[in-house]
């Protein structure tokens, strides 16, 4: 009989934690939807209105679900947070209640669910329409006043662990293995091409020359639309 007890108690205890850690999630996402906007872009690189629309997407599209310990919101704030930070630090109000191998699992699953070609054909668009580049090129006259202009680009060095396999292809020129990645982005900063195929060993210029852009940018060129990419 005081076995029997004893497991009845552990087992409502079980119970009681689990309850506690849902009310402690609906309370998080409580917080977050009244965190103010230029707080919540801090943290996680997203306005609310993208934030929401993301997470439908991701609901919609992927097989990512959430749980009742772990909403999906939850997991999709604490990737985001991570993509922003590159630290496991957790926010408060948000991943305090996750320990570091629930928050790396997140990720992990949110990341793969980017992924998705619906998602990324979606989200990441290069301006195919002569009406799209005009509208991209008037926001850079005006903001910035620079003629002509329908992208920024540029390369920068995700830090990687050492591969095991052609380590020469990441080890870059800084003195730490990476993946040398080429972005495109227009006057709002939003990612409009990415190419994340090479080492970090790898000139931005082999990257750029092996590129859908480079020949898409020609041939706009010989079709007579003077348009530019701005890089350094």
């Amino acid at each position: 009989m005081h076995t029997l007890r004893l497991l009845r108690a552990a087992h409502n205890e079980s119970v009681w934690l689990r309850r506690q850690k849902r009310y402690n999630y609906r309370q998080t996402m409580e917080s977050v939807e009244d965190m103010p906007e230029l707080l919540f872009v801090e943290h996680f690189r997203l306005n609310k209105s993208t934030f929401r629309r993301l997470c439908n997407d991701l609901r919609v599209h992927t097989s990512l679900r959430g749980s009742k310990e772990i909403p999906l919101k939850i997991k999709v704030l604490t990737a985001l947070n991570f993509l922003a930070t590159g630290s496991y630090q957790r926010i408060v109000g948000v991943s305090q209640n996750l320990t570091q191998r629930t928050t790396s699992r997140c990720v992990r699953q949110v990341v793969d669910a980017l992924n998705h070609p619906t998602l990324m054909s979606k989200w990441i668009q290069f301006p195919q329409t002569v009406q799209e580049r005009s509208l991209i090129k008037e926001e850079f006259q005006r903001k910035y006043n620079l003629p002509g202009v329908i992208g920024c680009i540029d390369c920068t060095h995700i830090a990687i662990v050492k591969p095991s396999e052609e380590e020469h292809a990441f080890y870059n020129r800084k003195g730490y293995h990476s993946l040398n990645i080429q972005m495109v982005c227009d006057h709002n900063l939003k990612i409009m091409n990415i190419n994340a195929k090479f080492g970090g060993a790898t000139h931005d210029s082999h990257i750029w020359s092996s590129s859908l852009v480079e020949p898409y940018m020609c041939h706009l060129h010989e079709s007579g639309e003077h348009v530019w990419l701005l890089g350094k």
